[in-house]
């Protein structure tokens, strides 16, 4: 799936991929993150961008890609969890 940020990975990436995708598009992915009070700039930090990108990611201006996206994924995965756990500060 050239061009697509698939290249080089495995299915369960290619699935962490296709769900942070659309948790950014649909906005469940800002609320994740404003619910476990992280910022633009602490999200970005931790997935190696800058916090412009994040917020292009949130507004479904720009596609999450590569390993900045698979760091998304797992952040917004681990929030998803902690919140559902009850934990919803990061």
């Amino acid at each position: 799936m050239h061009g697509l940020g698939f290249e080089n990975v495995n299915r369960t990436e290619i699935n962490s991929l296709s769900r942070v995708r659309a948790s950014a598009f649909s906005g469940q992915a800002r609320q994740t993150r404003l619910s476990a009070h992280l910022s633009l700039s602490e999200l970005a930090k931790v997935c190696g961008v800058d916090a412009s990108t994040v917020w292009r990611w949130e507004q479904g201006k720009r596609v999450p890609r590569g390993e900045p996206a698979l760091r998304y994924a797992r952040v917004l995965d681990t929030l998803a969890h902690a919140q559902a756990a009850g934990e919803a500060e990061w």
